[in-house]
């Protein structure tokens, strides 16, 4: 019953609010009561104060028995209570219309006593008289000329206050009802606000973990909900990226291995079945040899990719100068670049960088890097550059190449990613600069790629020197 996020919000926040409402009304209903009763006492005593001024001024001859009468029943009307007037001896003085002695029990008796002394007495926990109603009572002395003569005694039937403890009680009742329809009603619609667009992302998430396209989550709140709705907006893009890339990933992986192989096949069974003539035997057998050897390369390339991203790769760190180091790949790719016309500069920004780090690795990344600018780069220069700041040892590599579109940088590590994928088509596998990305990372670097399309790009690289750490 239970199962849904909606149903939990809407019993979770509905008992909450009858918790709430439950609990303000028991003390709203006691202060009530409370102040009714005070007020009640209260009543109690200013009909006793008016009672006490006319039995002073019957005493004093100003009014009539029959006046004192008068006053006294039509206050006890009004106010539905019944007023005594006793001796001190508790017999009761004849005014008012009520018959008879009054009921006395131990407690009345021993209030009398108090009162005799000058004391007022509020009793407002109900008791009860003979075969009376319970009644609430106060007693206060009757004084003339200073002097104590008597006692008032004013009750007040219970049953008057609980017809208006109830006739409250009812509306509250009325009111708490109104209020519960209410908040059921704006909690119901809180709660499918906020479980509509979790149970949406949800259905999208189990549609998209299939293999389905979805549409975006569209929920324009500033809320936790509507980040949530962003966050898998934007994780349903990079698994669609990702997705891409895995297809991209087959498909190169299966066509790099086929291209090679298929040439190499076509070849070999071409020598056997004298289709080729023995006078070119050996360019062909060279073509397939240069085939064989980009496919170990490709093989080679993808177990170390897996042992980089895997962790089982150590870096054998030794302490090693990146100028001479800069100055040896300089060399050795020298050749290779002076074929295409191009300019390859060596800029020793500060001499004899030393570093604490793997010297292969970081030739493998030079190389990489540079091979890259390579391909893309028909026309000008491709520039090596080595500096130091601070702690950092600063590698940039500079080409006036073909560039990259900025929509595209951020895949260029990325595993497979092909420079067919910006504008010119490649033989590369795309592993080489996720390679690069990898190492840099082994060595606590950073690289940033800054790039205008049609004009060129530069990869600055950041390797902490740590000559600290060198053992």
């Amino acid at each position: 019953m239970f199962k849904s996020i909606y149903m939990k919000l809407f019993v979770t926040y509905l008992s909450l609010f009858l918790a709430i409402i439950v609990v303000i009304s028991f003390f709203m209903i006691s202060i009530f009561y409370r102040e009714f009763i005070v007020q009640a006492a209260s009543n109690l005593e200013n009909a006793g104060a008016k009672t006490n001024a006319l039995m002073e001024r019957y005493y004093n001859n100003e009014i009539t028995r029959v006046e004192l009468n008068s006053w006294i029943n039509a206050m006890s009307y009004i106010s539905n209570i019944k007023i005594y007037v006793l001796n001190p001896d508790t017999t009761r003085l004849s005014v008012g219309d009520s018959n008879g002695q009054v009921q006395l029990n131990s407690q009345i008796i021993s209030d009398i006593t108090e009162i005799m002394n000058g004391a007022t007495v509020q009793r407002m926990n109900p008791i009860k008289l003979s075969s009376e109603d319970e009644v609430v009572y106060v007693g206060m002395p009757l004084e003339y000329n200073g002097q104590i003569s008597g006692v008032i005694l004013l009750f007040t039937p219970m049953t008057e206050l609980n017809n208006i403890s109830k006739e409250v009680f009812q509306t509250m009742l009325l009111i708490i009802v109104v209020a519960i329809l209410i908040s059921a009603l704006t909690i119901l619609r809180s709660s499918i606000r906020i479980s509509e667009p979790i149970v949406k992302i949800s259905n999208y998430a189990i549609e998209l973990g299939r293999g389905r396209e979805v549409p975006d989550v569209e929920i324009e709140s500033k809320d936790e909900i509507g980040h949530l709705a962003r966050s898998f907006n934007i994780m349903k893009k990079e698994i669609l990226v990702a997705e891409q890339m895995r297809r991209d990933i087959v498909a190169n992986v299966s066509h790099e291995l086929r291209t090679p192989l298929t040439s190499i096949i076509g070849f070999l069974k071409g020598i056997l079945d004298g289709l080729i003539k023995p006078e070119d035997e050996k360019k062909y057998l060279k073509i397939a040899y240069d085939e064989s050897n980009r496919l170990k390369e490709l093989t080679q390339e993808i177990v170390e990719v897996a042992k980089l991203e895997s962790g089982s790769t150590k870096l054998n760190k030794e302490r090693f100068c990146l100028n001479d180091l800069a100055k040896d790949v300089k060399l050795e790719l020298d050749g290779m670049i002076k074929e295409k016309n191009l300019s390859f500069i060596l800029e020793e920004k500060v001499k004899n960088i030393d570093i604490y780090g793997d010297k292969d690795r970081i030739r493998q990344i030079l190389i990489n890097i540079i091979n890259n600018s390579y391909k893309f780069t028909d026309k000008g220069y491709i520039k090596l550059i080595v500096n130091k700041k601070d702690k950092n040892a600063i590698i940039q590599i500079i080409d006036s190449g073909i560039g990259i579109k900025k929509d595209k940088i951020s895949y260029l590590f990325n595993k497979f990613y092909t420079a067919n994928e910006y504008g010119t088509a490649t033989n590369g596998a795309g592993l080489g600069l996720n390679i690069v990305k990898n190492i840099v990372d082994m060595h606590d670097g950073t690289i940033k790629v800054d790039s205008e399309f049609g004009k060129g790009t530069k990869i600055t690289i950041h390797i902490p020197v740590n000559l600290e750490m060198k053992e």
